[in-house]
């Protein structure tokens, strides 16, 4: 018989409570609600917004327009999913000041200590989202942090099947919709090089950028740039690095599918791991951080094991595994990754052969 012993290693503070002040509105274009299944892709976009606003607290009410095929910014096409954003003129003693008036975690702190003195692009010129100055709350003419003037559009194709019940996000032949909303979601919000990739200037989000330690790049053609939150000591993830097919501020796809991949597979749930949090963190967007993972159930079935527990609803969770909870967290096994059905709710099967005697570890990545 297997026992089962649940330990939590969590990435960032365990959560405290909070007041939640931050929103994302979405108005929905006749394009979508024209449509048979309205209802339900309505449902899906707000469980992709409910992530985020889940995750920080800002004192600010972000106004996203949603479309569904070539309509409104988007009538050149869409591949699978785009993202439209306003973006205002700024400088970079203004954009490291207010990212250093944010901090609230160990990942900003460490960012905007790291950040230069001066101007690492020689002049710009710097650009800032229209979202990203609300939470900072710089004061840019006609912006206000709860203001209801339109900060952003997203638009899904309509020549794609999309898995839109927040219960079950890997369907066969089908993009996961929620994933693809809060990739999208997140570029109207900040974690956007199109300044960078277009040669017009820069965004906030291209400090984040290394090639080295202490190597910031802004070459849109290094091939081999990462995301980094101490100044490319650490590398947390690696951009994309095509900038004539894709967003190279999205994350080069790997074996674990992610939300902010540039180009992601059917019939798979693209969740946010914590490295995708920290990109909107080291923005200023900040939170209460990710919640302790709570043990919700455990037991066997067909020879298997099976836990389910609660969580950050979009987080990734890896489960490990030991017959020895004496043996140090580096030598438990990785048996696989946590699916989640309803918002929060995280269930593992574990198929392996039976032991006498077996441990769990559940962590976010």
């Amino acid at each position: 018989m297997k026992k089962l012993f649940c330990l939590v290693w969590v990435s960032f503070l365990v959560c405290t409570a909070s007041l939640h002040a931050f929103t994302i509105k979405a108005t929905y274009d006749s394009s979508v609600t024209s449509l048979t299944n309205a209802a339900q892709i309505e449902s899906a976009f707000a469980a992709a917004v409910a992530t985020f606003q889940s995750l920080y607290t800002n004192n600010a009410t972000i106004n996203i327009t949603v479309y569904w095929g070539p309509g409104g910014p988007f009538t050149n096409g869409i591949n699978l999913s785009r993202s439209f954003l306003t973006v205002f003129g700024t400088s970079y003693p203004q954009i490291t000041n207010a990212l250093f008036m944010s901090r609230a975690s160990a990942a900003d702190t460490n960012s905007v200590a790291s950040l230069p003195a001066t101007d690492p692009t020689g002049g710009g010129p710097w650009w800032m989202p229209r979202a990203q100055i609300k939470v900072l709350g710089l004061p840019i003419s006609g912006v206000s942090p709860n203001d209801s003037v339109n900060d952003g559009a997203v638009g899904f194709t309509s020549n794609a099947v999309y898995a839109l019940d927040p219960a079950n996000r890997a369907v066969a032949g089908e993009y996961d919709f929620i994933g693809a909303a809060q990739h999208e979601i997140s570029e109207v919000l900040g974690r956007i090089t199109l300044g960078l990739q277009t040669n017009v200037g820069f965004l906030p989000f291209d400090l984040f950028r290394f090639t080295n330690n202490a190597a910031r790049s802004f070459d849109p053609n290094a091939n081999n740039a990462y995301f980094s939150v101490d100044n490319g000591a650490t590398a947390l993830n690696f951009y994309y690095t095509n900038a004539n097919l894709g967003d190279i501020q999205d994350w080069k796809s790997g074996i674990t599918p992610d939300a902010y991949d540039a180009f992601v597979p059917e019939g798979v749930v693209l969740p946010i791991s914590t490295v995708d949090i920290a990109t909107l963190d080291v923005l200023g967007y900040n939170g209460p951080g990710l919640a302790a993972p709570r043990l919700a159930a455990g037991k066997l079935s067909n020879g298997s094991f099976q836990i389910g527990f609660v969580g950050t609803p979009g987080t990734m969770f890896t489960v490990l595994a030991s017959t020895n909870l004496t043996l140090p967290t580096s030598n438990w096994a990785i048996v696989g990754t946590a699916t989640e059905g309803a918002p929060g709710q995280f269930q593992f099967i574990d198929s392996s052969p039976a032991a006498s005697q077996r441990f769990y570890q559940v962590r976010s990545q």
